[in-house]
């Protein structure tokens, strides 16, 4: 009976027909899929926009916000961006708004989304960081010998004041916060202050503990862009809009707020398990790589290391 069907005519042509249209649906559905899978991401142009005086921002390209302060000779920039080809995108599109050349440049800390673009850098550039910030860049440089153009050429402490062709900029480093490096760049003038990985808004902050970064000094170093004087009015930061002080003000508030909340549930006799869990930290996927430590536990250790 079954044989019979099988080799009857008709049978086979619905079979056929049945077949084709089963594989045509798959391969609607899987297109999107396999075209996902092709498509290549380009990151988002090159943007500039003017802040306050001769300070601007710098958004797109891949990698990090950056700033330029056009002086009367030359041009300085803060940040490099994370790839060649969009540190050179960004010098053309600075072209455009100061026809200068590049006469500094200053690293707000050793993130490879603030200095990789270094390697599009054509040229003797006077590059100045923190002297922390190049010892974190060494590793990098020493695996690849090639990138030593792209260390800092001079390094400072804990302070260093810059007169750039009219432009005063203090640069102060309060300790480690997000890196053991990190520099703020103080224009008292014009009450703005460039602040690197300091302020994140809407997600927890970034503290990078293989570079030395520390949850309370994160805290002491925003709180002292806020104590600076004359107070500053713009923060402007690597990965979020410019901010005001309210905006700083009720970020120092929710990370503190977050603090207390672990120290009770420590004082409870919680296990960092716990904690993480109360906090919704959802615990990886197996054999999923761990990048970096929550901030929770980050705050947990932090105050455990203290007892």
């Amino acid at each position: 009976m079954v044989i019979s069907i099988l080799k009857n005519p008709a049978f086979r042509v619905k079979a056929r027909l049945v077949l084709i249209s089963t594989v045509f649906i798959i391969c609607l559905v899987l297109k999107p899929v396999i075209n996902f899978s092709q498509q290549t991401f380009s990151p988002p142009p090159i943007s500039i926009v003017k802040i306050k005086g001769n300070i601007y921002f710098i958004k797109g390209g891949s990698g990090a916000n950056c700033f330029l302060i056009p002086g009367k000779k030359s041009n300085l920039l803060v940040d490099a961006k994370m790839t060649a080809d969009s540190f050179r995108q960004m010098l053309e599109e600075i072209q455009k708004i100061s026809p200068l050349p590049l006469g500094m440049i200053v690293l707000t800390h050793s993130d490879g989304d603030h200095i990789n673009g270094l390697r599009g850098l054509e040229g003797k550039v006077k590059i100045l960081a923190h002297r922390k910030t190049y010892e974190e860049m060494l590793p990098l440089v020493e695996q690849t010998p090639e990138l030593k153009e792209i260390l800092p050429t001079e390094t400072y402490e804990d302070s260093r004041i810059i007169d750039f062709e009219g432009t005063r900029l203090e640069l102060k480093n309060f300790g480690p916060a997000h890196t053991s490096g990190d520099t703020i760049i103080f224009i008292a003038e014009a009450r703005v202050a460039i602040t690197g990985d300091l302020m994140f808004f809407g997600r927890d902050p970034l503290i990078h503990k293989h570079k030395n970064g520390t949850f309370f000094g994160y805290l002491k170093t925003l709180q002292a862009m806020l104590d600076y004087k004359p107070e500053i009015e713009i923060f402007l930061s690597g990965h979020a809009d410019p901010a005001g002080r309210q905006q700083v003000s009720e970020l120092i508030s929710s990370l503190k707020e977050k603090e207390a909340r672990v120290r009770e549930l420590i004082n409870q006799g919680k296990t960092l398990e716990e904690i993480k869990e109360a906090f919704g930290v959802q615990a990886p996927a197996a054999g999923t790589p761990v990048r970096r430590p929550p901030l929770v536990e980050i705050i947990y250790q932090e105050i455990m290391d203290k007892k």
